[in-house]
């Protein structure tokens, strides 16, 4: 028998949507994993590839397709949403709910959920979409 290490990634069967990246901060929904949509979502992981393909090479559909998360524990690289300097131990939480889906953002407003600390370079000023080291906070209730 094969004991879970902490970063072990693990594998979702049941998906409630396409993940077309690594990097999606991921919620547990009561019928499976799903992207983080909300500002108070409660991430348990992030994705670490975008979901299964089907024969046709398209991205399986919710219900159907798999992805693969990593908990949030470490330092894990997250898509934010960009548009502001970020320094070294800067509070990240999950994105404000008109922004984009599964990403982390500095701002706290609305109750946003803490997901961690950016642990990169300071004075980078990252382009939307893009890819930050997180030291995370684990998952919170």
């Amino acid at each position: 028998m094969v004991q879970y290490g902490g970063l072990d990634p693990v594998g979702c069967a049941d998906i409630q949507n396409t993940f077309a990246s690594k990097g999606l901060l991921v919620k547990f929904d009561g019928s499976g994993v799903m992207i983080t949509a909300s500002v108070t979502d409660k991430p348990i992981g992030v994705t670490i590839s975008e979901s299964s393909r089907g024969e046709d090479g398209e991205l399986e559909a919710a219900g159907t397709g798999t992805v693969s998360i990593i908990p949030l524990s470490g330092v894990q690289l997250m898509k934010c949403v960009g548009g502001g300097v970020l320094k070294t131990g800067e509070r990240l939480y999950v994105s404000q709910t008109a922004e984009a889906d599964g990403h982390v953002h500095t701002t706290s407003s609305n109750s946003a959920t803490f997901v961690g600390v950016y642990m990169g370079k300071d004075g980078i000023t990252p382009a939307a979409g893009d890819l930050i080291p997180v030291l995370c906070a684990g998952v919170v209730e």
